[in-house]
């Protein structure tokens, strides 16, 4: 495996961004965990997350040789790529209605909680006075920002969650608990578990949220596995209930915010809220009710800005609203506090008939959000095939990229959906496109492993013998990973079996260093004079 690690890294492309060994069906010797490989302290590489140890207690519980698939948690289409796709066997610390997979028990709930310094804050309602005007972080999306907000708290710094956190190991979501620590932030809403192991180590006070207010800020977590593992579901089950007193002392060990929880395998100290109140309507009907056009009347005449009144009813999906504002020349083009324009929201917001009612007021279809990101970048990583078709047919540019290089093409391969590169394919995209590390598409397909994408790519006129800056070529990934389709397809192609990279190695080499005898023979073919 370290031969495919370099040779990943010298392409431009992580081993955890990449996909490494995908493996088959539950054997029962071996329990194959997903782990982040950059998420403190739930899971590291190294093994030193709260995670980590609990999968080792059931993994010996079970019986089983413990092994890790590096995947990080933070992107889009998480259980496909990963216990549905057969590369491992269970994703940690889901959501009990997780509908992608069979869940355990609850293992535990915890809540949402505020991590403060040197104010040590301890609201008794998010109404409180101490919490205005303070230096607070906020997650881009998480209910205890929503909740904040609806208080009238704003967040002063945001912190985005779509990272590679094998790439970008420095925007781990604990990154807003380390502004408090290093006197960057008065206070951060967090998660309990993702905060309570840095606020116990730094002298931090953390509040709970979960009982302050109506909105719900506490959950229950589970270990989840594809649905047709019934039968490991239940030895997990098992083995949870057998584990259940170690369990609780790595929980308490990396001070996780443990909330009563009677169905729960590990219950805890801090109260729960109890029964919530009925959900409010979170979308409108789509036509405003008079009374609500007339609170933004009179919203508008106290001085209230017509550009972030159009954002607020964007994400409300309020339609009414929304025409009323832009009959009143609210700019579709201003960015909002989120750093997202009229139309990233209308992406966001999966509502098509909100989406063809901005692109009428002909916005920018470029416009970059905090990330960089297009708003076609933001339809393909949310796998909207319909928004991508109606954003291509508005003339949204099909192979703008981030800052990082980046593009819609790149972004469809990665997340394995072969419809959407197809579409954005057949729209023009280019097949040699590169990043700033010369990663072409060609190159992502190899490294997620993906021969269809691979055969579409070539059919579309790919180059592949194409190199990055270290002269790695797609053949020499392919050959790193062990995949013969792979190989196969880029021999069929063209691809050049005598290429060296850097250090001077042909694919074959590569192949036969990561023990790929087999493969290697038929990189080299049949012997030449």
């Amino acid at each position: 495996m370290a031969a495919v690690a370099a040779v990943a890294l010298a392409a431009g492309c992580a081993p955890a961004a990449g996909e490494e060994e995908a493996a088959g069906a539950d054997d029962g010797a071996v329990l194959r965990v997903c782990a982040d490989p950059g998420n403190m302290p739930l899971s590291n590489r190294a093994g030193e997350g709260f995670q980590n140890r609990i999968a080792e207690v059931l993994a010996e519980s079970m019986g089983r040789r413990l092994e890790y698939h590096w995947h990080t948690y933070y992107q889009r289409g998480l259980a496909r790529s990963t216990i549905n796709a057969g590369r491992c066997d269970v994703l940690m610390d889901m959501s009990t209605d997780f509908e992608m997979g069979l869940v355990t028990r609850p293992v535990y709930r915890s809540t949402y909680v505020l991590v403060s310094g040197d104010m040590a804050l301890k609201p008794e309602s998010l109404d409180d006075p101490a919490l205005k005007g303070i230096r607070l972080g906020v997650f881009q999306s998480s209910q205890a920002r929503q909740a904040l907000r609806d208080h009238g708290v704003r967040g002063t710094e945001v912190q985005y969650l779509f990272y590679d956190s094998s790439l970008q190991p420095e925007e781990h979501p604990a990154k807003l608990v380390e502004g408090v620590i290093e006197g960057r932030l008065d206070a951060a809403e967090a998660w309990g578990p993702t905060a309570g192991y840095y606020a116990s180590r730094h002298g931090l006070t953390i509040h709970p949220l979960n009982t302050i207010d109506d909105e719900v800020l506490e959950y229950p977590v589970a270990l989840a596995v594809a649905r047709r593992n019934r039968a490991l579901r239940d030895e997990l089950d098992a083995a949870l209930e057998a584990s259940s007193e170690r369990i609780r002392a790595i929980l308490d060990e990396y001070a996780v915010p443990l909330v009563e929880c009677e169905d729960c395998i590990v219950s805890g100290p801090l109260p729960s809220h109890g029964p919530y109140p009925e959900p409010a309507q979170t979308h409108f009907d789509p036509v405003a009710p008079a009374e609500s056009l007339a609170d933004l009347q009179r919203r508008l005449a106290a001085g209230s800005d017509r550009n972030e009144e159009l954002q607020h009813a964007l994400v409300g999906d309020d339609i009414g609203r929304i025409e009323f504002l832009l009959g009143q020349g609210a700019d579709v083009d201003a960015v909002g506090p989120q750093g997202e324009t009229a139309l990233h929201l209308a992406v966001r917001g999966r509502q098509p008939a909100i989406l063809a009612r901005v692109l009428a007021e002909e916005p920018d279809l470029e416009a970059r959000n905090r990330s960089g990101w297009t708003p076609l970048m933001l339809a393909v990583w949310s796998d909207q095939t319909d928004a991508v078709a109606t954003l291509l047919a508005a003339g949204a540019g099909v192979d703008v990229a981030a800052g990082d290089g980046w593009s819609p093409l790149a972004l469809a391969i990665t997340y394995g959906d072969e419809d959407m590169v197809r579409q954005l394919i057949e729209a023009g995209a280019d097949p040699n496109g590169t990043n700033p590390s010369g990663f072409t598409p060609v190159m992502f397909a190899v490294s997620r492993k993906q021969p269809e994408l691979l055969e579409a790519l070539v059919a579309r006129g790919a180059d592949v013998n194409r190199t990055n800056a270290a002269g790695i070529t797609p053949l020499m990934l392919a050959a790193a990973v062990g995949e013969e389709a792979l190989v196969r397809t880029l021999l069929e192609a063209g691809a050049d079996r005598d290429a060296r990279e850097g250090e001077g190695r042909t694919a074959a080499a590569i192949a036969r260093g990561a023990g790929h005898e087999a493969l290697a023979a038929e990189i080299e073919g049949p012997a030449r004079p």
